[in-house]
């Protein structure tokens, strides 16, 4: 049985990767979670005074995303961000500068597509209640 976690707020421009990703944090024990396609959707959320564990940002592209990123971190509502992004390793640690001199609260880069043991070892899945093969 899985012991309940924090909220998660996933945003993805994606609807069919919202269910996606729903049905692998369910399987990670995350149950709370706000599943929003549009920025506006999150800041709404952090104006309401709800606060998250983490945000899930898919398809994150720096050039495009950086402003509304640091527009959702200045709420201080959201403890850590993952960025789910299609990035090489140079642009991987230019992401995790950017974050760290803007403060926003990166938590880490996944690589697109989305793996779920990786983003299982990134929040600290319980590795023991979960097997790989069934997420």
């Amino acid at each position: 049985m899985h012991k309940e976690r924090g909220r998660i707020v996933v945003l993805s421009k994606n609807s069919s990767s919202l269910f996606g990703y729903a049905s692998t944090l369910n399987k990670l024990g995350y149950y709370s979670l706000s599943l929003c396609n549009y920025v506006r959707e999150v800041v709404d959320l952090l104006e309401a005074g709800k606060r998250f564990e983490y945000l899930v940002f898919d398809a994150f592209e720096l050039g495009i995303d950086a402003r509304p990123l640091q527009e959702i971190a200045r709420y201080c509502a959201i403890f850590s961000i993952i960025a789910v992004a299609d990035v090489n390793s140079r642009q991987r640690q230019g992401l995790i500068l950017w974050a760290r001199t803007h403060e926003i609260p990166l938590r880490g880069v996944l690589q697109t597509p989305l793996r779920p043991p990786e983003l299982q070892e990134l929040i600290g899945g319980q590795s023991h209640l979960i097997n790989p093969h069934h997420l």
